[in-house]
């Protein structure tokens, strides 16, 4: 069966879900283009590959992010972008052949799957979709109890994000490598509750918040599933909420652990690699690795447990692959030679043996120049 997969999806001219590989035949191609790296310049896709299966390619991955930022490019509009798939599908094509990229994460906005659970969201003209604060659709703590899970078929944003998937998907073929978002369900709650109540509810009613999770969770794992059946390769969930400045860490591991597991396990049912997107202070990688078992982890600080980024790559990389960590300040600050700096020094300390690719912390800011995306590029090309 998983041959079978294997043989379809290179028919279609879409890249296989890494899953469905043998790891010995993921590691064998790997090496040979490692040791072609040396001599000649390997596609996207071969440098990503290579790099998550901890092997040296010519370069160093670079991923700069640059989503809602690209719709200047070619003159869509944040409202478009966010809910027409083709609108998106454009934008995400303009960054990867007006800025390149190695890896395409297809962040839309945080409230994609808020809006289908019956959040008010609004779509402001020159900044990203965010929910109507002042018209929450939790209220109290009571409101967890009345979150169910939603009818896939009608979930609008949700089903034009899967859209956006299978154009990206076919679009991009062995160019690029392409990866699907989740928003994790606490913080989907969070859109519709606000932060600061949210957290304290977190701490004072577990249970109702856990309830309303697993809810949540029975749409998301269709989402997940409906992502995957796009044959797109990779998932990220973003678990924004396992971090020191969001939750303890036995607080996370109770409310969203079980759940971000039951999402990931999807994933990888299907082939697929699980990403992890974090760009809180202080996250729990261990946290997060013994709940979802991920290949990769996008970040924006150290984890709680390393002290420097020496000691994350020991500790981490030899089996997950690195992706950040330019801060968002010196993107929206820096000069292009600062950030290639910044750049330099991340590569020279994560690059050696693979599992490293070179990315801002979050998203690059939708509303600044893009010099600072080409200089990221430019660094990956100079300095690996």
């Amino acid at each position: 069966m998983q041959i079978r997969k294997v043989i379809k999806s290179l028919a279609e001219g879409k890249i296989p879900q890494v899953g469905y590989l043998p790891d010995s035949l993921l590691d064998s191609l790997a090496t040979i283009s490692s040791y072609r790296g040396k001599i000649s310049r390997l596609t996207s896709l071969e440098r990503v590959l290579t790099t998550i299966r901890h092997k040296e390619p010519d370069r160093v991955p670079v991923a700069p992010l640059a989503n809602a930022v690209a719709r200047r490019i070619i003159g869509v509009s944040f409202p478009e972008y966010s809910t027409i798939a083709e609108k998106a599908a454009d934008v995400f094509t303009a960054s990867v052949d007006f800025v390149g990229a190695d890896l395409i994460v297809t962040l839309l906005d945080l409230s994609v799957e808020a809006a289908d659970f019956g959040q008010e969201i609004v779509y402001p003209e020159q900044s990203t979709a965010q929910p109507n604060y002042l018209n929450p659709l939790i209220r109290d703590v009571d409101d967890y109890l009345k979150i169910k899970s939603i009818d896939f078929s009608k979930a609008k944003r949700m089903n034009e994000f899967v859209k956006l998937c299978e154009i990206m998907v076919n679009r991009m073929g062995f160019k690029t490598l392409v990866s699907g978002f989740i928003f994790g369900p606490l913080g989907i709650l969070s859109m519709m509750r606000g932060a600061n109540h949210f957290f304290k509810d977190c701490l004072n009613y577990p249970k109702n918040v856990k309830k309303a999770c697993g809810a949540i969770t029975e749409t998301l794992v269709e989402f997940a599933q409906a992502q995957c059946d796009t044959g797109i390769p990779a998932l990220a969930i973003d678990t924004l909420f396992a971090s020191w400045n969001a939750l303890p860490k036995n607080v996370w591991e109770e409310l969203e652990g079980p759940f971000a597991r039951e999402i990931a396990m999807c994933i990888k049912k299907n082939g697929g690699v699980v990403g992890i997107h974090n760009c809180g202070h202080n996250l729990y990688f261990d946290a997060q690795i013994r709940s979802m078992e991920p290949e990769i982890i996008s970040f924006a600080q150290l984890p709680d447990d390393c002290k420097t980024p020496q000691e994350m790559k020991a500790r981490y990389g030899d089996y997950i692959t690195l992706v950040g960590y330019i801060p968002t300040p010196i993107l929206v600050n820096g000069t292009p030679q600062q950030v290639m700096d910044e750049c330099k020094k991340q590569i020279d300390i994560l690059a050696k043996d693979g599992g490293y690719i070179l990315a801002p912390g979050c998203e690059y800011p939708p509303n600044i120049s893009l010099e600072n995306a080409f200089a990221l590029v430019k660094a990956a090309e100079l300095y690996s």
